[in-house]
């Protein structure tokens, strides 16, 4: 790490004063500096005529907002061409040539720093835990639960078949006969639940349900009765029972939906179990029990409407369900249409419901988003000018008269890029992107 020494001196302990090119144990300077700084760090003499310009920095290491002028080893070697090699150390007060602008990061990645950042605390946090004495159901009340939702724990005991073992099985499933299909089979029979919850054996127990009979599938399923609301919420489990509602028949998959009853809006609202009811709207949406799931998930309409995964669950339901059911959804959204039409995830709930909805409730939403001030709106909103897109495709609407209140507002979409890409997408400016 490269510091220009002129600038340094306030960070020193006593107000130390520094020489040009002069060497500091790297110890010292963690401790003068920044605690959590690591690597090797050097001072350089700065040209005269050179003036730094504070510029905001983050700190790889602390994930953090700095001001400073600290430069990480891969950033000076990237500026200094190299300069700062073992063989040139001493040439550095000459060689190095600071860049006018300093690293930062984008948003995204500070993002996925503060992610890490949480991920890393929260594994040391449940090392540490766990290596108390004395822990366990009573010592953490979180144990065996579900961090996210607070349901079950969604982690089945690990499987005893090595990686190699359960390469071998994929290997048999895929390219041998049936033969191999059976020798499969019989490998895994005892140990489905635990293989459906790791990485490799999830695959292993979807393949093996696509390769079985009906007959010997419905046998292998039998071992996760009792564990589908777990299963909805492990991250490779959750695959197997969307294979098992996709590719046995519904007397064999009819435990899913019966296992959800009860729990269907906390499930809904997970971000794998949401994915559970897609797949029962999508392949069983007449059966009795899946209906029941519905009419209990209809109880918190709006609220689930507008839940980063719970609205996935009610566009099955629009795309899906029943004429009644698909009814109900759109009335929640006529409650407050323009409110649920600028909603991140509504939004496309209201475009799903131009598309499916019954002519009746068609018109009651195309009245209420068509006049000017909610197209005006829609347009300026984030996510309401996807509905503007969607209001254009309906063949009742008078799409000259909503392009002459786009035009109105222009200047204000200009500012944005996705007020630019609207007014491409409507053919009101030329393809800059």
């Amino acid at each position: 790490m490269v510091v220009p020494a002129e600038h340094f001196l306030s960070g020193l302990p006593g107000g130390a004063m520094l020489l040009p090119g002069q060497q500091f144990q790297c110890e010292q300077l963690q401790r003068a500096v920044h605690p959590q700084m690591h690597g090797p760090m050097k001072f350089v003499h700065m040209p005269q005529d050179w003036t730094i310009q504070s510029q905001p920095f983050y700190s790889a290491d602390s994930y953090s907002y700095r001001e400073s002028f600290w430069m990480t080893d891969d950033a000076a070697d990237s500026t200094t061409q190299g300069s700062h090699s073992e063989a040139d150390q001493s040439n550095d007060s000459q060689d190095w040539e600071p860049s006018p602008r300093w690293p930062q990061l984008t948003n995204s990645a500070a993002r996925r720093l503060r992610r890490k950042r949480v991920a890393d605390r929260f594994t040391k946090q449940l090392t540490t835990m766990e290596a108390s004495p004395g822990y366990g159901q009573e010592a953490c009340p979180s144990y065996g639960q579900d961090l996210l939702t607070g349901g079950p724990c969604s982690d089945p005991p690990a499987p005893c078949l090595d990686a190699e073992m359960l390469s071998d099985l994929q290997l048999k499933l895929s390219e041998d006969g049936r033969k191999g299909v059976e020798d499969a089979l019989a490998a895994i029979r005892g140990q489905v639940w635990s293989l459906a919850g790791d990485p490799k054996g999830c695959r292993v127990v979807q393949l093996a349900l696509e390769r079985a009979s009906q007959q010997e599938a419905s046998e292998l399923v039998i071992e996760l009765h009792g564990h589908v609301q777990e299963a909805a919420t492990s991250p490779h489990a959750n695959y197997v029972i969307q294979k098992v509602v996709s590719q046995l028949t519904f007397s064999a998959a009819s435990f899913v939906a019966e296992e959800l009853a009860g729990s269907c809006a906390r499930l809904a609202r997970h971000r794998f179990g949401c994915r559970i009811f897609c797949r029962l709207l999508e392949f069983f949406s007449t059966q009795s029990s899946t209906l029941q799931l519905v009419e209990e998930l209809l109880g918190e309409t709006q609220e689930l409407c507008c839940h980063s995964f719970a609205h996935h669950v009610m566009q099955a339901v629009i795309e899906n369900g029943n004429q009644r059911h698909c009814k109900l959804v759109v009335a929640a959204l006529l409650t407050n249409p323009l409110a649920f039409a600028q909603d991140k995830n509504a939004s496309y709930l209201v475009k799903f419901a131009f598309r499916y909805s019954c002519q009746e409730d068609n018109r009651v939403l195309l009245a209420q988003l068509s006049h000017p001030d909610a197209i005006a709106a829609l347009a300026i909103s984030q996510y309401g000018c996807h509905v503007v897109r969607a209001l254009m495709e309906v063949e009742e609407l008078d799409t000259q008269a909503v392009l002459h209140i786009i035009r109105q507002i222009m200047p204000q979409l200009r500012e944005t890029k996705r007020g630019q890409r609207l007014l491409v997408d409507l053919g009101l400016e030329p393809d800059s992107f």
